[in-house]
């Protein structure tokens, strides 16, 4: 049943969604399958514009307001009037805290329906949050079992909960969340004119230069790689915090001629198309975007073992996927790949195809519709 202060008359079709997006990417990896959905218009609460999509109208409250009263509480703020402004049959929120909660709270003062998107996998959830990459709850510096416990009393009350994966899923089922779970992924446009006959990059990481990513690992994978491939290319595109204690690593490990820092690109998916191997090192993920998008020019992914990559990444099927701390195994999978053309082509073939049923943003689009459909056809009527 639907609770509220306010009683929902009748379907608006119009979805309110709070999130904080740190790259475009992302963004358009979700909100664009949203917009699309032909269910109706979606209006954002975020820190700024991004991009003009059809469908989609921004909210962004002042940065000085934030500063002020603190982003969560803004955002809030905002969050609610404008769904009894403009009202709404679903609230989304990314992330069970601050945006997830967000939009329980107004949902259920409003009277719609809430969703909550575990962006994180269950990291979000366990111990309280205190491994994910939220400021807040990284001050916790340890796992919680009251704020984990609290954690999951607030995502049982939501009326849909959307994961990336099965083992995120699981671990919904297995915090005694009986309501509706649905397992959708970023979505991706798949452009074959991407895809380049003659690959000049061997090897591709893409992501925030911080620890969340490990791209310190990544290089020390690279450091063993050289030793049988000297002339392997390597890039690292994005930009963060730890990226001039990378570029003194990569010297110290003696591979800087090695490895390219390409900063904040807007070219990602045409470097995609001229990487031979896409290489992520991540402590956690849900599931990673860029594996994603780079699976869609098959390009062959090498990851870690963290949230639900391995749904995408099936070892010798559609990629390689390695516990976190196998720096040897990651480095002779990237290094017998590179050696096996005929090897990266049926796995790239193979992980193409997979993203063409699972991920095109077409398809991701209509799904989305039939959900918010099914979700509000009873108790908003």
């Amino acid at each position: 049943m639907v609770g509220g202060t306010f009683k929902r008359k009748r379907k608006t079709g119009r979805i309110i969604v709070n999130g904080t997006f740190h790259n475009p990417n992302w963004f358009f990896a979700h909100i664009s399958p949203l917009a699309a959905s032909g269910y109706g218009e979606v209006i954002l609460i975020c820190d700024e514009p991004i991009a003009e999509l059809p469908n989609l109208t921004y909210v962004c409250p002042p940065a000085w307001l934030g500063r002020i009263f603190s982003r969560a509480l803004v955002k809030f703020i905002y969050t609610f009037f404008v769904g009894l402004r403009n009202p709404a049959d679903v609230f989304v929120g990314y992330h069970i805290f601050p945006s997830a909660v967000t939009a329980l709270v107004c949902a259920r003062l409003l009277g719609s329906r809430a969703v909550y998107q575990v962006a994180a996998g269950e990291l979000e959830l366990q111990g309280g949050g205190f491994g994910a990459e939220n400021k807040l709850l990284v001050g916790l510096n340890r796992a919680s079992k009251w704020v984990e416990l609290l954690a999951h009393k607030v995502a049982n009350q939501f009326d849909l909960i959307v994961v990336r994966g099965s083992k995120a899923k699981h671990y919904i089922q297995q915090i005694g969340y009986n309501g509706h779970i649905e397992v959708v992924t970023g979505s991706v446009v798949v452009d074959a004119s991407l895809m380049q006959e003659k690959r000049d990059i061997d090897v591709l990481f893409v992501g925030r230069l911080t620890e969340y990513k490990r791209p310190d690992r990544f290089l020390k994978i690279i450091q063993k790689v050289v030793v049988s491939q000297p002339a392997c290319r390597v890039c690292l595109a994005g930009d963060g915090p730890d990226r001039n204690e990378l570029e003194l690593l990569a010297e110290s490990l003696g591979i800087a001629k090695n490895v390219e820092f390409l900063g904040q690109r807007s070219d990602v998916p045409e470097l995609m198309g001229r990487a031979k191997l896409f290489a992520l090192s991540s402590r956690w993920e849900g599931v990673s975007i860029a594996m994603l998008e780079a699976m869609s020019v098959e390009t062959v992914p090498v990851v870690t073992d963290v949230g639900d990559m391995r749904d995408f990444a099936e070892s010798g099927v559609t990629g390689f996927v390695f516990d976190e701390n196998d720096l040897d195994g990651f480095a002779e999978a990237i290094s017998t790949l590179l050696n096996d053309e005929s090897q990266r082509r049926r796995i790239g073939k193979a992980g193409r195809e997979l993203i063409l049923q699972r991920c095109e943003r077409g398809r991701l689009s209509q799904r989305w519709c039939s959900i918010f459909s099914e979700i509000t056809a009873n108790g908003v009527t």
